[in-house]
Parts: C-alpha cells; sequence; structure tokens
C-alpha cells in the first residue's frame, strides 16, 4: 500500500482529471467513486462524489484528507483509475491485498480541467440574450429571461444546437440546407 500513496501523492495534484474507484467487494459500498480537483476560496480542494442508488454525496477534502481517504476507500474495492494531464494510472487490488499499478503515458494532449467549484453551464443561446425565435415561442420574455415554466424547452432546443453544431462541419457548403426537428413537432 506504500507504493499506491506515493502514487496518489503524485497524482492529487491541479493536474488530476478525475480519479475512479470501482468493482465494490461489498453491496454495501457505493457502486464507484469519482474524485476530481476544484477550487474553493482559491484552495485546491479534492471533492469526492459517491453514487449510492440513486443519490450521489460529496465530499471536499484537502490533499492530505483525501489521500487518507483513498486509501480507505481501496480496503472496500477492487480498483481504482487515476486520469491526469500526462499520465494514466490503474491500480488493482487482490481479494489478499496484493496491489498491481501500471501506469501509461497519456498518448494525446489533455488540456487540465476547468477546476471551478460551480461550473456554469455553456449554451449556445445563452439566457439573459433573448431571441426573437424564443420569445415567439414563449421560452423567453422580451429582455431574454427564460419562462421558469418552459426551461426544460430551453434546455431542449439548446441540446438540438449542440446536435447541430457538432454535425454543421460535415454538411455540404454548396448548397441551402433544411433542418427538420420531428421529435416535438415543429420545425425551426
Amino acid at each position: 500500500m506504500e507504493e499506491l500513496k506515493q502514487l496518489l501523492y503524485q497524482f492529487m495534484t491541479k493536474e488530476l482529471l478525475q480519479a475512479v474507484i470501482s468493482n465494490p467487494r461489498s453491496a454495501k459500498s457505493a457502486a464507484k467513486v469519482q474524485i476530481r480537483p476544484v477550487m474553493i476560496k482559491e484552495k485546491l480542494i479534492f471533492q469526492a462524489s459517491e453514487y449510492r442508488e440513486n443519490k450521489v454525496f460529496h465530499h471536499n477534502l484537502d490533499k492530505q484528507e483525501m489521500i487518507v481517504r483513498v486509501l480507505e476507500w481501496m480496503t472496500e474495492y477492487k480498483q481504482l483509475v487515476l486520469w491526469e494531464t500526462k499520465m494514466t494510472a490503474q491500480i488493482r487490488i487482490s481479494k489478499k491485498g496484493k496491489v498491481t499499478i501500471k501506469k501509461k503515458k497519456q498518448t494525446e494532449c489533455v488540456k487540465s480541467m476547468d477546476l471551478s467549484h460551480n461550473r456554469k453551464k455553456k449554451y449556445i443561446i445563452e439566457p439573459g440574450r433573448p431571441v426573437a425565435f424564443l420569445v415567439d415561442l414563449g421560452v423567453q420574455t422580451k429582455e431574454g429571461k427564460i419562462v421558469h415554466a418552459q426551461y426544460d424547452k430551453f434546455r431542449q432546443i439548446n441540446r438540438f444546437l449542440e446536435f447541430i453544431q457538432d454535425i454543421l462541419p460535415k454538411l455540404p457548403k454548396d448548397r441551402e440546407i433544411t433542418i427538420l426537428d420531428f421529435g416535438c413537432g415543429k420545425s425551426y
């Protein structure tokens, strides 16, 4: 376990993209635990999200506390995978407690993640900016505010636009294109 502890000290930095603890040894344990770095009040903290049934429990711990907690979790789980910008490590622990560590350099350049604690959702159509067709549909007010009862529709339209944005480079550019949305019975 000392080798695992050293590895955790190496990976628990702001370069960590994500850590996932999985394969519980008991049904009483959470299905998995995800760990990510976050900045809270300009201090690097690690947020663990425990997935139990249909609930998620969050724990915000500093580096030292998180390493201690991960070592405790690893007595209940069989696997830990750590991803950082330059390297990946997969750790397996056998029934007898034998630790196997496989490290691999990242094959492609990975940028650091956004470390903000409450990340702002990025929409193609930003809330607060009025869009004529959304005002006409009753999704937005003339001031650009989202009508509370229409927020799901706003998110659905944004998701539809994300699909369009993804396929746009593959569409022919030499002619006009018509896009129909049959999912809600309307075309835009």
